[in-house]
Order: C-alpha cells, then sequence, then structure tokens
C-alpha cells in the first residue's frame, strides 16, 4: 500500500493517546509497548464510513455475508472488541489480493540450514495484517510462484485460538476434488497447508518472512539411504 496505514486501540478514560497501535509502511502491525491491557468499558465512538469508502469496499470485497463496510467492522470488533478497526484502513488492506509477495532475497534470521537455503523452495514477505482481516465468506488469492500455480481459497470459517491467534479453513476453488487450506496465525508465526493438483503445499513466515515448498521438497529423502529393514545375513 502506498501511504502509511495507522490502527489505533480503543481508548478507555484512563489511556493518553501515547497508547495508540500504529502500522508502518511496510504494512506490519507495531504495538507501543507502554500500551496499557487494562481497558475500561469505555469507548470511543464507531468510525463513520463516507459513501466513498463504501463504493470502494464494494468493489474490493464481494462477500453476500459481509455486504457492507460497516457490516464487516462490527464482525472484526466481535473479534477484536478492544480495538478500533479504521474503515480506510480495512479496504487497503482488502484490496490486496493476497497476503504474501514471492522475493528473491533470503532472509539471514530464518532459521535455514544452508542445504534448505538452496533446496528450491521460494521464498516470500507476508502480509500478516491481511490475513487478520479475512472473514468467512471471502475469496483470497494464493500465488504459488516457483510450483507455477496460483490458486484462490475461499474461506469457510475462522477458528479463535486462546493465545489471541486464529486459524482460517478454507478450500481451493475451481477443481473437481475438494482441496482444503488451512492457514494460522499467531504472536508473529504465520503457518499455512495448502492442497494443490501438485500435492501438498506449505508456508511459513516468521515475522513476515518466511518460505513456500512442497511437502516433496520438504521430506524429500536421500536416495542412497533406504527404510525398508532388511534381514540380517545368518
Amino acid at each position: 500500500m502506498g501511504s502509511s496505514i495507522k490502527v489505533s486501540s480503543i481508548k478507555a478514560s484512563s489511556v493518553n493517546a501515547s497508547s495508540a497501535t500504529e502500522m508502518s509502511a511496510s504494512g506490519k502491525i507495531q504495538r507501543n509497548k507502554h500500551s496499557s491491557s487494562s481497558l475500561s468499558e469505555n469507548v470511543t465512538p464507531a468510525p463513520v464510513v463516507t459513501d466513498i469508502l463504501e463504493q470502494r469496499y464494494q468493489s474490493v470485497s464481494h462477500n453476500s455475508r459481509l455486504p457492507s463496510l460497516d457490516a464487516r467492522l462490527a464482525e472484526l470488533h466481535q473479534l477484536y472488541p478492544y480495538r478500533e478497526f479504521a474503515p480506510d484502513q480495512v479496504v487497503d488492506l482488502m484490496a490486496q489480493s493476497t497476503a504474501w509477495q514471492s522475493t528473491t532475497a533470503v532472509p539471514d534470521s530464518l532459521p535455514l540450514t544452508e542445504a534448505q537455503r538452496n533446496d528450491g523452495r521460494e521464498f516470500v514477505d507476508v502480509n500478516p495484517d491481511r490475513l487478520e482481516v479475512l472473514l468467512p465468506g471471502d475469496n483470497f488469492e494464493l500465488p504459488l510462484e516457483r510450483l507455477g500455480m496460483h490458486l484462490q481459497m475461499q474461506v469457510d470459517s475462522r477458528e479463535a485460538l486462546p493465545n489471541g491467534g486464529f486459524t482460517l479453513h478454507g478450500r481451493v476453488l475451481g477443481g473437481t476434488d475438494v482441496m482444503r487450506v488451512t492457514i494460522t496465525q499467531n504472536d508473529g508465526l504465520s503457518i499455512a497447508g495448502i492442497d494443490t493438483p501438485q500435492g501438498h503445499v506449505v508456508l511459513q513466515a516468521n515475522d513476515g518472512q518466511g518460505w513456500i515448498a512442497s511437502s516433496e521438497t520438504l521430506f524429500k529423502q536421500d536416495p542412497n539411504r533406504t527404510d525398508i529393514v532388511l534381514p540380517h545375513d545368518e
């Protein structure tokens, strides 16, 4: 997104403006470490959705379960009752057709061996905030560039995790066989499992930097070794 995005926590009367949550231009949420975790029942009024924002929302969302931007904001408020999602920020995120982009850079921060860095996996930059606003009924693109596939997912359900994370359950659209998709996000870690016509594919990202690889690549066996137990010579 071209402009800096700001997402503010809902303010109680005892919380001052320095507690705000901000999202940097890179698209990653940065929360003020001094923010208070004990918020009162008094919250600010819901933000106003303008006609222009509603028109933009209609152009990027085709979810019959959430026919208006107000409906999506209300659903997000149910999931995150102590946060305020600004309408323009939500629309900007919805305008992104996917949550990750392929990159040629191999981040040094990833816990990979030298062999794993060169085994053919695709490295990606992941925007976790895009995943955060996905709700049941949304369609979402799954680009798998290295594997030569560009799939589309429909979100069927969203499961809340005890520690504040979530798991999206869905399926790949357009095929004759049912191909499941599961995306879990929690505390800086994003993990996805995607069934494709070419087999199962895994995505993993730490703090927005990660990789995509087929299960065949991840569990490749040494051709000089075997799991077969051979009988001992007598």
